[in-house]
């Protein structure tokens, strides 16, 4: 493990700490669409486990949403293509669920994130965004995720004689 301190972003700031085996932070931005309706954003980071596919990985989440979510029902087809400057693959699926006794939709764009020395070495690292919204997605919405995930960028470790 790296002992060297680094500094850790957050939205409202950031803090020195040593660089943590595994980050499973999730973020949820909530907005409002310009009719008034309420949707969220959900970042989500996910490691695959060795030897474990992007494909595994979604059946496996799904199986698990199937078991404890009610009303789970996915979409069969799932789109595969490459999104932002850094043309990173991408897998989106689709679902709803029962949330409180309304449907909530989501679409999640699991997109795998490239090889870095320092940050995925394995090259296992995801990072899994969400559209949510109760009820079906307007256009404002939609147009906000696609902005969104198609502007996302890596962080990448700078090149140096030590990890390059």
């Amino acid at each position: 493990m790296n002992k060297q301190p680094i500094s850790y972003p957050l939205h409202e700031g950031c803090f020195l700490t040593l660089p943590p085996a595994t980050d499973q932070t999730i973020n949820i931005l909530s907005f409002i669409d310009p009719e008034h309706h309420a949707y969220d954003i959900i970042v989500n980071r996910a490691e695959l486990k060795p030897d474990e596919t992007v494909d595994d990985f979604l059946n496996a989440q799904a199986e698990r949403m199937q078991r404890f979510t009610p009303g789970y029902t996915p979409e069969p087809e799932q789109i595969r293509h490459q999104i932002g400057p850094a043309q990173l693959p991408v897998v989106q699926t689709a679902n709803k669920y029962l949330h409180q006794g309304k449907w909530m939709n989501q679409i999640s764009s699991v997109i795998t994130l490239p090889a870095d020395p320092q940050r995925n070495p394995q090259q296992r690292k995801l990072i899994i965004f969400t559209l949510a919204s109760h009820g079906e997605f307007t256009d404002a919405q939609r147009q906000h995720y696609r902005r969104m995930i198609n502007s996302f960028t890596p962080e990448q470790t700078p090149c140096t004689d030590d990890n390059c």
